[in-house]
């Protein structure tokens, strides 16, 4: 989409920022030495006029609607700004600043596609207690690959992340809803595919969550389930239908981690090549 990320920030009369700005939001500061996660905290600066509140709904909606067609990159901290947007703060608002100052620093993204059977397959990923109010976050990276073992880095046709709607009572009961999340989206696409005359075997779902994938093949017995039984059984369901190949691979590479939290500068950097291209 060139020059859509300049007329917006000309639309919003936002500046080139002074340095460059490398990551799309800033990162979880670190608690060295804690044996708990903790919560984020909730924010208590001032909420912004109804102006202002208007504004940053604005430019959340336009630039949501770029990161699905373009720039996957933004999903994380647009979910994040929407999620509390009716009731923006100062905070939220240098929040977005930061946001829009990454946009001027990389616009004109773009998202390489390599031919391939067409055959669905993504990665899924969760993280535990990062949003306000307990809650957690779901993420998916969606992409067309080969039949076979032979995976292909394509790029993405569809990127998740959203809060998780209910209170997560541990990281694999979160596990298993960014599981649920995902596999519940991947099901029209794969009738879309088959629709479209690629027939789809059993589509590849790759976590890095041991537990999430040995309930659901019945490698483990769960005892202490019911929290999220009904995410576990449809789960369970799809996977004796077939429709669903549930694999256990490295956090290194799972690829919708980058969707899931907030990271260090130097990951976004090191990553984001992974994800879009440099307009030429």
């Amino acid at each position: 989409m060139p020059d859509f990320v300049k007329k917006s920030l000309n639309k919003y009369q936002h500046p080139t920022p002074s340095k460059p700005q490398h990551a799309p939001t800033k990162a979880t500061p670190i608690n060295y030495g804690a044996k708990v996660q903790a919560p984020t905290p909730d924010d208590e600066t001032p909420l912004l006029t109804p102006e202002g509140i208007r504004q940053v709904q604005d430019i959340v909606g336009t630039f949501a609607w770029y990161s699905r067609a373009t720039d996957p990159t933004m999903a994380q901290t647009l979910s994040s700004i929407a999620g509390r947007q009716s009731k923006a703060t100062q905070q939220l608002r240098e929040e977005v600043t930061h946001f829009l100052d990454y946009c001027a620093t990389h616009p004109d993204a773009q998202v390489r596609f390599h031919a391939s059977d067409m055959v669905l397959a993504l990665h899924s990923d969760a993280s535990h207690l990062s949003e306000p109010g307990s809650k957690s976050r779901a993420a998916g990276h969606f992409y067309l690959t080969n039949n076979g073992t032979k995976d292909l880095d394509n790029g993405t046709i569809l990127t998740l992340s959203k809060i998780i709607k209910h209170v997560m009572g541990s990281a694999g009961e979160s596990e298993m809803a960014s599981l649920y999340y995902n596999c519940k989206n991947a099901v029209p696409l794969k009738t879309t595919l088959e629709e479209m005359g690629h027939s789809q075997p059993k589509t590849r779902v790759t976590t890095d969550n041991a537990s999430a994938v040995g309930l659901i093949d019945k490698s483990m017995t769960p005892k202490r389930a019911k929290s999220y039984d009904q995410r576990f059984n449809w789960l369970k369901c799809r996977e004796a239908q077939k429709l669903f190949d549930l694999v256990w691979g490295k956090g290194t590479n799972n690829r919708a981690d980058y969707h899931s939290k907030r990271h260090p500068t130097n990951v976004y950097k090191e990553k984001r090549s992974s994800y879009v291209a440099a307009a030429a």
